[in-house]
């Protein structure tokens, strides 16, 4: 398929109006500014039924200006309630109720035509997807998750966001998710590259003082852009990273299957870390998925949750999907105890930090996950060479 449009949105800087920092200034890292987004407005214009989402990072201070501008003036509330916006969770969204193929933003923030682009849930309807945000992880790793997740739990749609890769361009990753895909169903690359923004956490923490996640749109971003312009009418959605492998460890259950049967339509789950150490040992620049089947510590940190779920009965529309909680549904409360992920510590070009360390540990006496072994072989997943 040729490359998806986005109709984003930076402001003019004739304006002189940014947005304002979402931290205060003495929990800033010295490249807070740097990773910040203070200029997109809008990633994407586009219709997602009777609507026109203008969807962004939060608006912040920008929010009362834009209630100021055509075509929302005098459109929040009533009589018309013709638009309505949504800013919780590291997320921006209007809504309003337009047919129009063209509009144009007029107000305090500037003058700027904007193409709608289409309602494209069509593409996905009835599917089981996988969806995630990737930069830079290579192409193998890529076409190695997605038949693991075609194999072994019957996924027959992917929604794969790229964050400015460098390592190959748009064209390389859509050939890449096509061949993975075999014709069978949608595989699709969209080009998202927005500013990821500051770490939160202990790595992002200042002066020893650990920083709240309140400054990192991107993904959140593109998680709900998936949402609406292409996953509303998906039978189910599975959230996950090109280095998280899903199990069902009380058996060999698909995880769309049991998220579909669940009284809530949401499955949230854990994640554990397998290890970097391969018998026999393999390169970084070669290394593959199956060639990892150690689990890692036992005193590692259980990793952050993920989720599947099915669009349109696990959430409500005042629901936010981000990268770990689906936050508003009362389900996100529940862990389940029956599926997990595996974290995998090879499959990474240490972005954030470097999984590869040694830290004098005989992994060599870690003991093997015979779940996850069995489950590359069933994929028919190979080892590096």
């Amino acid at each position: 398929m040729s490359g998806i449009a986005l109709s984003s949105v930076t402001l003019d800087p004739a304006t002189g109006l940014l947005r304002e920092a979402a931290r205060p200034e003495n929990m800033r890292q010295p490249d807070y500014a740097e990773k910040y987004d203070w200029d997109t407005l809008f990633y994407d214009v586009y219709r997602a039924g009777q609507h026109i989402v203008f969807q962004g990072p939060p608006f912040l201070n920008l929010l009362e200006p834009l209630k100021a501008s055509a075509p929302f003036k005098g459109r929040f509330g009533f009589p018309r309630f013709a638009a309505r916006h949504f800013g919780q969770k590291k997320r921006g969204e209007i809504w309003l109720r337009s047919a129009a193929g063209d509009v144009a933003i007029d107000g305090p923030l500037g003058r700027y035509a904007i193409k709608v682009q289409p309602d494209m849930a069509h593409l996905f309807a009835g599917r089981r997807v996988i969806t995630t945000l990737s930069k830079d992880n290579d192409l193998r790793w890529i076409a190695d998750w997605v038949r693991f997740y075609a194999r072994i739990h019957g996924a027959d749609g992917v929604l794969f966001y790229d964050n400015g890769s460098t390592a190959y361009d748009m064209a390389e990753l859509q050939t890449t998710l096509d061949e993975a895909a075999g014709g069978a169903f949608p595989a699709i690359a969209v080009s998202w590259p927005f500013r990821y923004g500051p770490q939160g956490g202990m790595a992002g923490a200042v002066n020893g003082v650990e920083a709240d996640w309140d400054s990192d749109f991107c993904q959140t971003g593109s998680l709900q852009h998936a949402r609406h312009r292409f996953l509303r009418r998906a039978r189910s959605v599975l959230n996950v990273d090109v280095d998280e492998m899903v199990l069902d460890d009380g058996g060999n259950q698909s995880i769309f299957a049991a998220t579909e049967a669940s009284r809530s339509g949401f499955i949230k789950f854990p994640g554990r870390w397998i290890g970097t150490h391969a018998d026999p040992p393999v390169a970084r620049a070669t290394c593959r998925h199956a060639d990892f089947v150690h689990r890692d510590l036992p005193a590692e940190p259980v990793c952050p949750p993920k989720y599947c779920l099915v669009p349109g009965r696990a959430d409500r529309l005042s629901d936010s999907w981000s990268v770990h909680n689906l936050f508003g549904a009362a389900a996100n409360r529940r862990l389940s105890r029956r599926f997990s992920y595996r974290h995998m510590r090879g499959i990474t070009n240490s972005w954030k930090e470097d999984r590869w360390a040694a830290d004098g540990t005989d992994r060599a006496a870690l003991p093997r996950d015979a779940a996850l072994e069995a489950a590359f072989s069933a994929a028919g997943l190979s080892r590096s060479s």
